[in-house]
């Protein structure tokens, strides 16, 4: 069995284990949604970018990732603030189809429609009045890589409408791919890569599915049993609830595609070294004699080992010339070039002692002005900026939002637990009459100066999802929350 498709609609194990349904089908529903470390962050970044940005979220991930979960987990935490349209892509979906699930989701009203006007000046009309009232009306669209060439021109449309006041759509999308068309949206776009399960999140990923559907008990799988769903699922979420539930039924958990795949790679592998090996016997056998004649060794009488050569005794011995002395004797040689070595040799045992004194003397330094040292580094370390330091910056230059909150605490966790330092500020906005906490790191002149930089952030700052901001957007956030109070 290679997916939860293929096995009947209640499971047997649903009466078994006291489950209300089905804990690992392919259903997407918000009570499903694991709220995982980097999942949370990434969701953080996103309801940031719908409510204070202009940009165009797009997610990116592989099938069964979770990209469907996350647009409904979105759309389930959508406030009064927001008007949303959900759209997922069909081979089947036209314009037609787009235009009027808008009109619809954006409440517009069926006499409206029914006089026949165009729909799109009834939908961009009512998109401003939306705004005029502060609602942000917002697309959700999922798989939008595989729209039709009609339907993705219109979506690119649609997101391009603006006013004095700014776009009138903001969107998130999903995709598995990316998408060269995307660059025609005048830089709106913000990349979200969205990551598979860890290792260790597997157990409470599996138990919060079962808990999901009224389960009491503990943990049906064992740790064995677990290393094994990882190993063959690479944590995809889709594949690891195909092993969970291919269990639960008895069966011995198998991604038969996956395995068909793999031999598929493996079996050519196996038959291009077999015929490597059948032709490197047969080039052997044709050269034999080359390959011989190259390991043999030639019988020149220079390389043959015998007696040592005599050397004449008439012949002078070698004159070494010391200042103006001329040694004649070998023996004479050998003392004088003793006698230059010892020499030598005390020169250096010279060298060594003062380098052995002057390390002493350094470490002979008081242990309470190293102390003082590290302190007063470790101090200019912890210093995190504040809104101050945030209106000092060149408006037109770059910054990194690394992450938002309401609670101000986890703002503070964050920054000791990835050891943040430097250019680190923290400042407070105003989201839905609430204070939102935010912090940015990083001052770069340009946008490419700013890329490059966080290519090179340590591990694991540079997994962290992180938005791009101009200082001045961030100063507006500030002023706009000081006009507030």
């Amino acid at each position: 069995m290679s997916s939860i498709a293929n096995s009947s609609a209640e499971p047997n194990y649903l009466t078994r284990l006291a489950l209300s349904s089905a804990p690992f089908n392919s259903v997407v529903d918000a009570k499903f949604f694991f709220s995982a470390e980097q999942i949370e962050q990434r969701l953080n970044l996103v309801s940031h970018l719908i409510r204070a940005s202009d940009k165009v979220a797009c997610v990116f991930a592989d099938k069964g990732v979770g990209k469907s979960s996350l647009l409904t987990q979105i759309q389930h935490m959508a406030g009064d603030d927001l008007r949303i349209c959900r759209i997922d892509i069909q081979p089947s979906l036209t314009i037609i189809n787009i235009a009027s699930l808008c009109l619809h989701a954006f409440g517009v009203d069926e006499s409206e429609i029914a006089q026949g006007n165009n729909p799109e000046s009834i939908l961009k009309n009512r998109l401003l009045r939306l705004q005029k009232l502060n609602i942000r009306s917002v697309l959700l669209i999922d798989n939008v890589d595989d729209a039709s060439p009609d339907v993705l021109s219109l979506i690119i449309d649609f997101l391009s409408w603006q006013d004095d006041d700014g776009f009138l759509l903001q969107a998130v999308l999903t995709a598995s791919k990316v998408m060269p068309e995307w660059d025609t949206l005048h830089g709106r776009m913000q990349r979200i890569d969205l990551p598979h399960l860890a290792e260790d999140e597997l157990s409470s990923y599996l138990m919060h599915r079962l808990r999901a559907v009224d389960y009491q008990g503990e943990l049906p799988f064992s740790p064995k049993e677990l290393k094994q769903f990882y190993r063959q699922s690479s944590g995809c979420p889709a594949l690891v609830n195909q092993l969970a539930h291919q269990k639960l039924l008895g069966i011995n958990p198998k991604l038969t595609k996956t395995t068909e795949t793999k031999s598929q790679i493996l079996s050519p592998l196996k038959w291009s070294g077999l015929g490597l090996l059948v032709l490197s016997l047969i080039l052997l056998l044709v050269f034999q004699d080359t390959v011989n004649h190259f390991f043999t060794t030639p019988n020149h009488p220079s390389s043959i080992i015998g007696e040592p050569e005599v050397i004449p005794t008439d012949k002078p011995l070698a004159t070494i010339v010391v200042g103006e002395e001329k040694v004649t004797s070998s023996e004479q040689a050998e003392r004088e070039e003793l006698k230059s070595l010892v020499t030598e040799l005390n020169q250096v045992d010279k060298v060594t002692k003062l380098q052995a004194n002057k390390s002493k003397t350094v470490e002979s330094e008081p242990a309470i002005k190293k102390d003082s040292l590290v302190q007063k580094e470790q101090q200019k370390l912890a210093v995190i900026h504040k809104e101050e330091w945030i209106m000092e910056q060149v408006s037109t230059h770059y910054t990194f939002q690394l992450m938002g909150s309401w609670d101000k605490n986890e703002v503070a966790a964050f920054i000791d637990k990835y050891a943040l330092a430097g250019d680190v500020a923290e400042f407070e906005s105003m989201r839905n009459g609430r204070i939102w906490y935010a912090l940015i790191y990083g001052v770069y002149t340009d946008k490419q100066q700013a890329l490059k930089a966080s290519k090179q952030w340590p591990a694991p700052l540079n997994t962290l999802p992180s938005w791009l901001r101009r200082f001045d957007s961030v100063q507006k956030q500030i002023k706009d929350r000081e006009q507030a109070q």
